[in-house]
């Protein structure tokens, strides 16, 4: 949390490219279960019940959001749980015990962008906070 006199910095910076192809795939030999296995499952409804034509590039852009989130961690994928990272009309948060883990690393606030052209998802995810760490 911002303190008088604190500056807000940049804490980590990270995007990420997915092929909706790769989702098509998913979704062609898994169904509605790897949507679910990944997304908050409030997130996995409201996609599946939109476009369906849609569908491989939403989920690609969701699945690019949280690579590029994990990048900006300086962990990858590992470490956190994917459903505790949510998107919705453009706004993104984290619950449970991710939100605690960016509270001990400093990170006050998260920004996020998803894009689609052209088969491709784009996303880039901005960690922004005092860099004060919780102990």
């Amino acid at each position: 949390m911002l303190r008088p006199g604190d500056t807000a910095l940049i804490i980590g910076l990270g995007t990420d490219l997915c092929p909706a192809a790769r989702w098509q795939h998913l979704l062609d030999r898994f169904g509605e279960k790897g949507p679910r296995r990944v997304l908050h499952e409030e997130e996995a409804a409201y996609l599946l019940a939109g476009n369906r034509q849609r569908l491989p590039e939403r989920l690609a852009g969701r699945w690019a959001l949280r690579e590029a989130f994990g990048k900006a961690l300086g962990v990858g994928l590992d470490g956190w749980s994917w459903k505790q990272l949510r998107y919705l009309d453009g706004r993104v948060w984290a619950e449970a015990e991710l939100a605690d883990l960016l509270r001990t690393r400093g990170v006050d606030r998260l920004h996020a962008s998803i894009s689609h052209e052209g088969g491709m998802a784009l996303a880039v995810v901005i960690l922004e906070g005092t860099g004060h760490h919780l102990d």
